[in-house]
This record gives structure tokens, C-alpha cells and sequence, in this order.
């Protein structure tokens, strides 16, 4: 029932069994960014940095702590390892690539 309230939203009245409420709705708050389930397979960035070396390449089989990618962040070497074992399916950095904190970087599907 809330998926079907969340549709009805307008700023300043919510629709309930056809019945308008007064609320404090905002069109900001409207237009958020709607949170989603991560994707256990898709291996993020904790810091923003750039890739200096990539480690792995696609199709290739990873056993979990297997070392994909080697990136600079704040001076400092950092290197991305496989949450778990699998295989690397697509590699969305290319070395030399800047990315931002919460880049999607590998996409490693479990065995």
C-alpha cells in the first residue's frame, strides 16, 4: 500500500483511500535519489582516486583477496581487492581514469 501512497505524493497533500491529507511534502523531497539494494557483485570505490594499474581483465577467474586494481588516492597506493570469488565480467575504469567515492569499478560475478 505505501508503493501505491508514494504515487499519489503530491507537494502539500497526500491521497489515502481518496481522502487528501495536508502534509510537509516538499518537490525536493519528491525528487530525491530513490535508495536501491546494492548489488553484491558490483565492486565500488570507498575514495575517490585514479587508476593507475589495472590488475585483472574480463572473463578472467578471481578467488576472494585477489588484488584487480592498483589506484592513487591522496598521494597513497591503494589497491581494490575481490570481495568474493568469481568472475571479473566487466571492467568500468581504464587506467589513467579518474573516478569519484561510489564509482562502480568491476562487476565480479560469483562462481
Amino acid at each position: 500500500m505505501q508503493e501505491k501512497n508514494q504515487q499519489n505524493l503530491t507537494p502539500g497533500v497526500v491521497h489515502i483511500l481518496d481522502t487528501a491529507y495536508p502534509t510537509n511534502v516538499t518537490r525536493r523531497y519528491l525528487d530525491r535519489k530513490k535508495w536501491e539494494k546494492p548489488n553484491p557483485d558490483i565492486v565500488r570505490s570507498f575514495i575517490p582516486g585514479t587508476v593507475l594499474q589495472l590488475l585483472a581483465q574480463e572473463g578472467q577467474a578471481v578467488a576472494e583477496g585477489d588484488k584487480l586494481a592498483v589506484f592513487v588516492a591522496m598521494k597513497m597506493h591503494n589497491i581494490v581487492l575481490a570481495p568474493h570469488a568469481g568472475t571479473v565480467v566487466k571492467i568500468f575504469v581504464s587506467e589513467g581514469d579518474k573516478f569519484p567515492k561510489g564509482a562502480s569499478l568491476f562487476e565480479v560475478k560469483r562462481r
